[in-house]
Formats: C-alpha cells, structure tokens, sequence
C-alpha cells in the first residue's frame, strides 16, 4: 500500500485530488479471473461451422474427432449483460456468436478484459470465421474456409481447398497452402506457401513472399501486389504463365526461364515463363520484385 500511496501522491500534483482519488479506488478494484463458457455438439456427416464475434481472438484446433466444442474464455465482462453467447445446430451447420455490447470506460485502470475463442472441430469440414477485431489462427482444414477480421492477424497452416482470407490491418500467414488462395489485408505483409490453383494476393502496405510449390498449375490468371513493399517470388521448375511485372519505384530481377515479349526495363518485365500460359500480374507502387526457381 505505500507504493500505491506514492504513486498517488505524484498524480495529484498532475491531475488534482479528485482525479487521484478515482484513480485510487481504480488501483484496488481486484483483477477479475477468466470465467470461461462451453458447448459440444456431435457431427455425424460433413459439417459446416461459423463462428462470428464483434471483438475477439480465435483459436481453430482440427482432428479425427466427430465433435465441435466451443470454448469461450473471457476476462473482465459478465455474461447476458455485457457478453452475449448463442451456439446452436441446424444438421450439418453449427454455429456461435460471441457478443460483447459497447461500453464507454473513463478511468479503465488496472482492468483485464479480453474475450478468445478456442474452437475443436473435424479436420475435414467448411470453415468461416468472421471478428470485428481479433487475430484468427487456424490449423489444416479440409474443405472451404473463410477468415475475416476487421483488425487482426491470421494465420492458418495447412489448408487444403479454397480459402479466403481478409483483415483490414494485419499480417497474412498460409502455410503448407493446397489448393485456391485469396489473401487480402489493407496493412501488413503477406507471406504464403504451398501448392496452388488459383492465388489473388494483395496487400494496401506491406511486403509479399509466396512460394509457389511443385505441381502448382495456374487454372486462371493469378495476381499479386502491394501499394507499397517489395515482392519476392519462387516459382517450381516448368511453371507456365504470361508474365506481366511491374513496379513505380523500384527494380525487377527474373531469374527464370523468360522469353521477353513486350517491353523491358528495369522496372517493367513482360514475357512467357516455359513457353506462356494463364496471366500473372504482379505489381508493386514502391519496391523491387524479385522471381526466381525454388
């Protein structure tokens, strides 16, 4: 308690008596401890799982099981009140909705209050998961899956079919990737590997990597850009595509097996990588791109 009375002490001067004596009750409210809330239902055939929050982090845990359980697991608000939660089951669709009402906290010292979502779900299954704000980490789900938040990362790590993923300021993680990509973020880098049909990635600020792995066949035109960051790119051996590189400020190196068509230069390439196929657009407003063999 001296400390506390010191500290108190030093804010007076800054702020007034009356604002010290909030901040004090504020220093002795006791933390609250993580109350948590669960629901299991059992699958008997492909199901399809949603999960939407306004505010909160998201967790996907995948295996053999024939189970989903939710587990939500929140600091500092009271469930009916400030926290809202719905689960419910309609055959293969089951789905949660995790609310937290808006509140305006003035003097919000020494309060903890968070809200995470675990989820444990079939390996093989559809998947979306949509949050206002919170990060999403996913593991290998089989089948579609789309990933949205409005400020958060996502990561996911091997998926296979077609997948979507957005975040309206974050980074993009998709790794051990099988199948049709779409990465989109307004701030933040964007990194993806694995094998691909189709891949869109774009990103408003932020570097791109994409390794493209063996048997990757483009089934239409792929593009990948930034407003601003560099472009690194690996392509397997026999990769065909009409290539269409470009960037404002900045260098293009193509260590490929490029049949230059169109104009060159340094910041401009356009050719057929092994004799040409379906477009891939790449672009960048401020950054070098580099291409090269995995």
């Amino acid at each position: 308690m001296i400390s506390k009375v010191i500290i108190l002490k030093k804010i007076a001067l800054w702020l007034g008596a009356g604002c010290a004596a909030i901040l004090g009750m504020a220093l002795l409210v006791p933390v609250a401890h993580a109350e948590e809330w669960t629901k299991s239902y059992a699958v008997n055939e492909r199901p399809q799982v949603r999960i939407h929050t306004n505010d909160g982090a998201v967790r996907v845990y995948t295996s053999e099981t024939k189970q989903i359980e939710f587990r939500v697991e929140y600091h500092g608000y009271e469930l009916g009140k400030g926290l809202k939660i719905d689960a419910r089951q309609d055959g293969p669709r089951i789905e949660l909705d995790a609310h937290l009402a808006s509140r305006l906290c003035v003097f919000c010292i020494n309060t903890n209050r968070s809200l995470r979502i675990e989820v444990r779900m079939p390996r093989t299954a559809d998947l979306t998961v949509d949050t206002g704000d919170g990060s999403v980490e996913s593991e290998a789900v089989e089948g579609q899956m789309e990933i949205r938040t409005g400020d958060g990362h996502i990561s996911v790590h091997g998926a296979k079919g077609e997948i979507r993923l957005r975040t309206g300021d974050g980074h993009i993680e998709a790794r051990g990737v099988d199948g049709a990509l779409e990465a989109t973020t307004g701030d933040g880098h964007i990194s993806v590997e694995g094998r691909f049909d189709i891949l869109n990635i774009k990103t408003g600020d932020g570097s791109v990597e994409a390794r493209i792995g063996a048997g990757s066949k483009m089934k239409q035109g792929w593009s990948i850009s930034t407003g601003d960051g560099r472009v690194d790119a690996e392509f397997p051996e026999g990769f065909q595509a009409n290539l269409d590189a470009k960037t404002r400020d900045g260098r293009i190196s193509a260590d490929l097996p490029l049949t230059v068509e169109g104009e060159i230069s340094k910041s401009s390439v356009q050719g057929k990588l092994n004799g040409g196929g379906p477009p891939l657009t790449i672009r960048t407003g401020d950054g070098s791109v580099r291409l090269h063999r995995g």
